[in-house]
């Protein structure tokens, strides 16, 4: 071995060309990438490559150094395997390994190659393997179910799952057969075994949807952050043992870290669930609820179907049901086979239900057979049904019609009831009594049941028989259309609660609106309390809560909100109390509790569902806007922590520059040969530094005091043009570029801070000369409207943008929208002004001059805070934009 392989101590990095059969590619693309990496310099040599007798594969491989293979006799064969030494005295970069699930001729150091490759990587080499879904020991079983072909060679799955990268080589199945064809796989004989056997298209269409999968759970092992999350579905049911399946498909969904949802189909039987089933059933859904799934409801006589559309249209990827011993009464097909072809993208979890036997179903069916045979309203109509047909019959009796006709009138009348009936009893019933009644009053020998005619006998069977269908038909139409109605009417309501709730902004709001469709939904009062901080806040209601307000109502609600636990009438916790109480949460956390005044009553199974799923959508509403402020506080300290590193930036920058030009003149003034003229000059260069210098400085500290609250204003009355000519002077030189008239009245004057006031002026008058071309005009005037003061600072320069007003305002601000960085201005100046003329109780806009800009102040003249200011000035600027309003 060479001492490179020796002495190398960074492990290589292994790559997996993955494909899910045969002739997909992989080969090719390692090939490829091989190529490629040593287009960019890297050392890449063949360490073995699969003799798969495909001339397009062999000339691929051209120009790639080959290590030699090692020869090695098995019982009179010559085989050739890698030689593993020789690859790692060549010491490459980069060695092509094909077949990573080969086994090794006996006698060799390892007998899986993937050992050799591991042996390759501790030594630093870098290698690109090729596999097959099917050599993976975890799908042996699954690839064996659906192929019928054991697969002998395999390797361990954290061999494929440690792998540094996978890269899946995929084409089309029908593709894939194409090529098989055409002799690119395998030569004619061996193709044509292959498409009887293993190589068909259900085979490789399942095989690929298996790579692909595989691939997604390395993925969500390695980096779940990044991965779509899975989703589990539950099945709910009234039956005693749906809690545990419920249980267990929770702690898969914590497991997977996965959505969690609970769905219930609403059937046609659902109405003939006895008042205990009917508990147990939303005893089940709370269950669900407490454990974080979203409860669902759907409706429908094939709950397989619905449950496969449900998966469909959520991406549920796994779903939990419980095992019923009986097979469908139409053929041995059972109710996790029609699920398995329903919702064929999911998978299937089966939880062992002893308990849900035939005995529940003929409970069930028992327990409506009691309630609904017996029911007056329908057993009243089908006395009606009967009774009119008896006396259109004797009424036809009396015209002379036939025996037939007047059994058709019978038929008929039977089909009424059978429409009509509550439940199939009742059609039975119906249809006996009209036999009788046929046959006593209207059949020969008349008043006597004794039925000699054959033809009779096979009517009223046939009678029998379609009264039964007909009513069974019916029944099960009236409750589909019952339950679709009531289907329907939740899912308009929750969709506009959900449109309704991704509107509202404040939680509050969230909260106010969903307690009072609740209490509108139900037709009984609600109230809500906020969780603060583990206590309830002030309640919102809906409707009159005064039986909800009491001390001992806030004790179960206080409960509620401490045990995550819903308490309170129609529950096992605290039931004396009137209302029923619901955590409001999202998750693990609650926002609040939400009290329903239900007195001795109990929720329905559908009030149920929408109070659960109307808190869900409150919760996840609830939850989002918490999100966004938390991204928002997060945003404003980003820019707080932008605002201080501009500020540093800007200090750093634009108080080097007038240093630097005071420290170069200073030098210069030293020096003898200077003119006297010259040396004025530098002193007035200095000067004007040194000004520029103090006037920052004072900017920065005045707008700090001012933002603090620590500035105290030191109110007197002031000359408002004595305070621009004052500004004037502190202009100094720049006053030569840009001639400045000053237009105030004499009697415009106020109770303001004087030296406020000129550093006003100053920036004021100082912006307009920083940002407009050499002598160009500013006006500067003031006039006295009423008890207000209104100063205007207008210039003929080129203006401001549109898109840089709503910013003006703003520290670090400039007529380019930059933050200030190089150029002299540290953009402060408009900020103070703006910070000056609040503290004041004024207010202050920007507007056009067309062309120029013109800066509007408003001031009080007392020195007391009036916001309603309409002046001559406002009437001017038709245009103007507020900046800031007095307080």
């Amino acid at each position: 071995m060479s001492d490179a392989g020796n002495t190398c101590n960074k492990r290589g990095r292994l790559k997996i060309f993955f494909g899910y059969a045969a002739g997909t590619g992989k080969t090719w693309a390692m090939l490829e990438a091989g190529k490629t990496a040593r287009e960019k310099g890297a050392d890449v040599v063949i360490g073995y490559l699969e003799p798969h007798d495909r001339p397009d594969t062999s000339r691929k491989a051209e120009g790639l150094e080959t290590v030699p293979c090692r020869v090695q006799d098995h019982n009179g064969l010559k085989l050739r395997e890698m030689d593993t030494d020789a690859v790692i005295a060549r010491a490459p970069q980069i060695a092509l390994v094909d077949e990573l699930a080969h086994t090794n001729a006996a006698g060799s150091r390892h007998r899986k190659r993937y050992r050799d490759i591991q042996e390759l990587l501790v030594h630093g080499i870098d290698v690109y393997t090729t596999l097959n879904v099917q050599h993976l020991e975890s799908l042996q079983d699954q690839v064996a179910a659906i192929t019928g072909i054991l697969v002998r060679e395999r390797i361990p799955d954290d061999v494929f799952d440690l792998a540094d990268q996978i890269e899946l080589v995929d084409i089309e199945a029908p593709e894939l057969l194409d090529r098989l064809r055409e002799g690119k796989i395998y030569h004619a004989d061996q193709a044509r075994l292959a498409a009887q056997n293993f190589f068909t298209e259900d085979n490789l269409v399942a095989l690929r949807e298996i790579a692909m999968r595989r691939c997604a759970d390395r993925l969500n092992r390695i980096a779940p952050e990044t991965w779509a999350r899975d989703h589990v579905l539950v099945c709910l049911s009234a039956s005693p043992s749906n809690a545990r399946i419920i249980r267990s498909a929770a702690r898969m969904a914590r497991a997977f870290d996965a959505r969690f949802s609970a769905l219930y189909i609403q059937t046609a039987d659902h109405r003939d669930l006895e008042a205990a089933d009917e508990a147990r059933l939303q005893e089940n859904m709370r269950l669900a609820n407490r454990l974080g799934a979203q409860i669902e409801s759907a409706s429908g006589e094939d709950i397989a179907g619905q449950i496969g559309i449900f998966a469909r249209q959520t991406h549920v990827t796994k779903i939990v049901i419980g095992r019923r011993g009986r097979k469908s009464v139409f053929g041995p097909v059972s109710f996790a086979q029609k699920l398995a072809e329903a919702a064929a993208d999911s998978e299937i979890f089966i939880i062992p239900d002893p308990e849900a036997d035939a005995a529940d179903g003929t409970r069930n069916r028992n327990s409506g057979l009691k309630r609904k045979a017996t029911d007056m309203s329908g057993l009243g109509l089908q006395v009606l049904v009967v009774a009119a047909t008896f006396i259109l019959a004797w009424a036809g009796e009396r015209l002379g019609f036939s025996q037939a006709n007047l059994l058709a009138v019978f038929i008929f009348g039977s089909l009424a009831g059978a429409l009509y009936a509550r439940h199939i009893w009742q059609s039975v019933l119906s249809c006996v009594a009209c036999v009788i009644l046929f046959g006593y009053r209207f059949a020969h020998p008349v008043m006597s049941v004794a039925l000699f005619d054959k033809g009779c006998l096979m009517a009223f069977a046939a009678m029998l028989v379609i009264s039964v269908v007909v009513s069974r038909l019916a029944i099960r139409l009236r409750s589909q259309a019952s339950a679709s109605a009531q289907a329907a009417a939740q899912n308009a309501l929750l969709y506009e609660a959900g449109q309704s709730l991704q509107a509202l902004e404040q939680d509050a709001d969230i909260a106010a609106y969903v307690t009072r469709e609740i209490s509108r939904y139900l037709n009984r009062p609600a109230v809500f309390y906020p969780n603060r901080s583990g206590s309830l806040g002030k309640p919102l209601y809906a409707g009159d809560p005064a039986g909800l307000l009491a001390a001992r109502e806030q004790a179960v609600a206080l409960w509620t909100l401490k045990n995550n636990r819903r308490a309170g009438a129609s529950t096992d916790t605290l039931q004396g109390a009137r209302g029923l109480y619901l955590a409001l949460r999202h998750r693990q956390h609650i926002f609040g509790v939400l009290g329903i005044d239900l007195g001795r009553d109990r929720l329905s199974t559908a009030e149920n569902v929408v109070v659960l799923s109307l808190l869900g959508q409150a919760g996840l509403a609830l939850e989002n806007n918490e999100n966004a402020r938390l991204r928002e506080q997060e945003a404003l300290k980003a820019q707080q922590q932008g605002m201080k590193t501009s500020l540093l930036r800007s200090i750093s920058h634009d108080l080097r520059t007038p240093l630097t030009t005071i420290g170069a003149s200073a030098d210069l003034l030293t020096h003898p040969g200077l003119r006297e003229d010259q040396q004025r000059s530098l002193a007035a260069s200095i000067r004007q530094e040194s000004l520029w210098l103090r006037d920052t400085v004072e900017n920065l500290l005045s707008l700090t005091r001012l933002d603090e609250g620590a500035l105290h204003l030191n109110r007197q009355e002031v000359e408002l043009e004595e305070a621009a000519v004052q500004a004037l002077q502190h202009t100094g030189t720049r006053q030569t570029d840009h001639p400045v008239t000053i237009d105030i009245d004499p009697d415009c004057s106020a109770f303001l801070d004087g030296r406020l006031m000129v550093q006003l002026f100053v920036n004021l008058i100082g912006n307009a000369m920083a940002h407009t071309p050499a002598q160009t005009a500013i006006m500067v005037s003031g006039r006295k409207q009423g008890d207000k003061v209104v100063l205007e600072v207008a210039d003929d320069g080129p203006g401001i943008p549109k898109e840089v007003r709503e910013h003006l305002f703003e520290p670090f601000c400039r007529k380019s929208t930059t933050i200030a960085d190089s150029c002299r201005s540290m953009g402060l100046g408009l900020s103070l002004v703006h910070s000056i003329v609040e503290a004041h109780g004024g207010s202050i806009s920007y507007r056009d001059n067309a062309p120029g800009a013109c800066f509007c102040i408003k001031l009080p003249c007392t020195g007391e805070t009036d916001e309603a200011i309409d002046t001559e000035c406002g009437r001017r600027c038709a245009d103007d934009q507020p900046a800031a309003d007095g307080v």
